[in-house]
């Protein structure tokens, strides 16, 4: 009886193991990262320094394809991800593998939401634990404005970052519309070798690797990790690092005065002291540092990267005591790529700002206004969504401000003063950093300018310019030809009004003959050019320049002067990109060479392009296919970053006999990136790309925009305080030259009256004179 009894529940238990394997396969996750998505997922925990087969996976489709990421032990939980096994150009090794390890989603903060009282708090470390965490799936991205599904072109082409959105690392629309308060994650790429025998590691490999940490953002109100692949960047021999962070009043939102905070008076339910994107950067710069080691970074060798408006945000920190001026600082290197605080937007210039946009902000959503407490109360108890659409109808209405609604604040904390009088007295980082611009940076909020102008003449002219495509965003026509002086003219005039000029009319001539070639001022599609290269210098040239002149002329008052400044501009058109010949070197365009995108398309049929780029990348793939031309300026631009990442220096070897030489005071060197169809060819040709604004090849320059950038930095804001020192040049209406002959007769009248009246009266008293004698 006994020995049955110990069958029994012998047999018992080899079921009850077995099912609770199966039960795991059943819940089998499918990683989208994988090539071509035949392989699965599960959260068993293998045995060995690193990932091991699959049971049951393996077996059934593409061996060594199935893998598991090693656990990796947090504080905050067990980080579960993926890895794949990489057959890209970039090669194998003759005795083992290389494999690409994934974590998506990997928590650096507790959600800052309503429901849990962290809305417009500083962020919060997650909660401590050891369960395992599921990190093989994006979460979403942060709080921020989004076109509704299905929306119509015409009702989303008035906003640039809808444009930004649809032209490059555009997402499914269901991954676009997926945004939270609970965004604070990031997600990791890390190269693993393996040898060919148990599944150690390589001895080369036990070195730490140098880390890149990218932060996106556009105007401090739209930007998702989720959109950039780390793949390429990864298998260089770095950690990649791709951060979410909150946006627009989610993450700037202040109703306090920097007196205030500088009185270190304690953040209430009744105030919201700002600049809690910053905070947030600093929460995951701590956390990766923290964590480094665990994903084979090396904590010493941190370089952040931003882009836009996220750019602006990491020059603020290299301001601030509490990331760059740290000690231990929380990052090593920095590249601004199209962005820095004296950038329009950069950062609040006002002091009063910030507590105007609160309020316009409140009074959209429909909170009282009366008491502080009572709108913030209301502020904390809305929607997200309410909030962040809000957030992008708020608008500027005070004269000459020349910035944007959510961007940091002075708060006497974390920026202890105006950061122009900080660079002007040294008290920044002395670390290498580049900063640089693409040619057409702004040029979405070039083309969506013509669309807010609602002039019929205009809109047919825009019809005009793109290709309809069934389900699908309009793409512009090869033959585009440039537009008309009108819709030039209104773009400018539509500038200057919206900034409050005294004369709009008058400074819009102004700008109309800075910005014309007067060698070919007929020419439309160099009109455009010129109009594209405006709003650029504008909203993003004339600031970086700023902070360059101040990172290389200052003296860091922690360490002995050394310019460690670099600068560059990236030029290049692809051939094959149907939008370089609409808005040539536009914005995001140099992001898909710095991410290596063109290297991800390559020896790939076109039905399995689309797939892996849906089901892998959570992307949509673009709308051509890269040419090797592409392929060879992506080349150039990861040995730069990967040379930068790994040893402050981007050309330790010439490039085409270049060595990337220093921004300075004296001669301002910024590096021409470009590459023409044959390098000697563009060499015998270089007048006419220059008339065409493209140069030739990679060339060192000098003074870049010197004097288009000093007028927006000096003059223009000037000139909007001007009153119109001329009659304005329109037809007199009828009604006031009949007014005006009737007032000159009747004038008339009145003269010869007086005129008689005098008369009559010196006749009368030359009478009494001679009656009385």
């Amino acid at each position: 009886m006994l020995i049955c009894t110990e069958f029994v529940r012998c047999v018992f238990h080899v079921l009850f193991c077995f099912g609770m394997v199966y039960a795991q396969y059943d819940h089998c996750l499918l990683p989208t990262g994988c090539h071509r998505d035949d392989c699965c997922f599960n959260t068993v925990a293998k045995t060995g320094p690193v990932c091991d087969p699959i049971p049951g996976c393996a077996a059934s489709f593409r061996p060594d394809c199935c893998r598991n990421a090693r656990p990796v032990y947090t504080d905050y939980g067990i980080m579960y991800g993926y890895a794949i096994l990489l057959d890209d150009p970039y090669g194998y090794h003759d005795h083992g593998s290389r494999y690409l390890e994934i974590w998506r989603g990997v928590p650096y903060a507790r959600p800052p939401t309503r429901a849990n009282s962290l809305r417009f708090r500083r962020p919060v470390p997650p909660v401590r634990s050891q369960e395992k965490y599921d990190a093989t799936y994006f979460r979403a991205s942060c709080a921020q404005p989004v076109a509704s599904p299905g929306a119509q072109f015409s009702t989303w082409a008035t906003s640039p970052h809808e444009w930004d959105k649809r032209i490059n690392f555009r997402q499914p629309e269901k991954l676009q519309t997926n945004t939270s308060e609970d965004c604070l994650y990031l997600n990791i790429y890390a190269l693993n070798e393996t040898d060919s025998t148990g599944g150690g590691l390589l001895p080369g490999q036990a070195r730490k690797l140098p880390i890149l940490v990218f932060f996106d953002g556009m105007n401090h109100l739209t930007g998702t990790a989720n959109r950039y692949p780390g793949h390429i960047l990864a298998q260089l021999g770095m950690v990649v690092i791709i951060v979410n962070y909150r946006l627009g009043p989610f993450g700037y939102l202040a109703t306090e005065s920097k007196y205030m905070r500088q009185a270190q008076l304690p953040e209430t339910d009744n105030s919201a002291f700002g600049n809690y994107g910053l905070w947030d950067q600093v929460r995951a710069l701590e956390f990766i540092k923290e964590n480094a080691r665990k994903f084979f970074g090396d904590p010493n060798q941190i370089t952040v990267v931003g882009h836009g408006s996220a750019a602006a945000d990491l020059s603020v920190h290299l301001l601030s005591r509490y990331s760059g001026l740290r000690k231990p600082p929380l990052f090593n290197r920095a590249i601004l790529l199209s962005g820095s605080d004296q950038m329009e937007g950069g950062f609040t210039r006002h002091s009063e700002e910030s507590v105007i946009y609160a309020k316009e902000l409140a009074r959209q959503v429909g909170c009282d206004l009366s008491k502080a407490d009572n709108m913030m109360a209301c502020l904390r108890s809305r929607s997200d969504v309410e909030i962040a659409t809000a957030a992008a109808e708020t608008r500027i209405h005070r004269p000459n401000w020349l910035t944007r609604p959510w961007s940091p604040t002075v708060d006497g904390d974390f920026i202890q003063n105006e950061p122009s009088t900080l660079w002007k007295l040294g008290k920044f980082a002395a670390i290498p950093v580049i900063g640089g611009l693409t040619a057409d940076d702004s040029a979405v909020h070039a083309l969506a300018s013509l669309f807010r102008l609602q002039d019929s003449k205009i809109n047919e002219e825009l019809q005009h310019v793109f290709k309809q495509r069934p389900n699908m965003i309009p793409i512009p026509k090869a033959d585009f030809a440039g537009f008309s002086e009108d819709a030039i003219s209104g773009g400018f005039t539509q500038m200057v009004r919206h900034d409050f000029a005294k004369d709009p009319i008058a400074m819009t001539k102004t700008l109309l003959f800075e910005y014309t070639d007067w060698s070919n001022s007929s020419d439309s599609y160099k009109r455009w050019s010129m109009y594209l290269q405006a709003w650029t210098d504008r909203l993003l040239g004339s600031g970086l320049i700023q902070t360059l002149r101040y990172l290389s002329n200052g003296t860091p008052s922690n360490f002995p002067r050394q310019n460690l400044t670099q600068m560059y501009v990236f030029a290049y058109r692809s051939p094959a990109d149907p939008w370089a010949r609409l808005l040539g070197a536009y914005g995001s365009s140099q992001l898909q060479y710095i991410f290596g995108i063109p290297r991800l398309t390559r020896l790939q049929q076109p039905d399995v392009f689309q797939q892996e780029w849906r089901e892998n990348l959570n992307l949509e793939p673009p709308d051509f296919q890269y040419i090797s031309l592409d392929r060879n300026i992506t080349d150039y631009m990861l040995y730069f970053i990967s040379n930068f990442v790994k040893s402050g220096n981007a050309t330790p070897m010439p490039v085409r006999n270049l060595t990337w030489d220093t921004y300075r005071r004296d001669n301002r060197t910024y590096l021409w990136l470009n590459l023409t169809s044959g390098y000697i060819q563009s060499r015998s040709h270089q007048p006419q790309l220059e008339q065409l604004g493209l140069g030739a090849g990679f060339d060192l320059r000098q003074n870049y925009k010197a004097y288009h950038y000093a007028y927006w930095k000096r003059l223009y804001p000037i000139q909007l305080t001007w009153l119109p020192r001329f009659t304005p040049p329109m037809p007199t209406p009828p009604y006031v030259v009949d007014y005006g002959t009737a007032t000159i007769s009747l004038s008339g009248i009145l003269v010869l009256l007086c005129i008689l009246t005098l008369g009559v009266l010196l006749l009368y008293c030359r009478k009494r004179r001679l009656l009385k004698k």
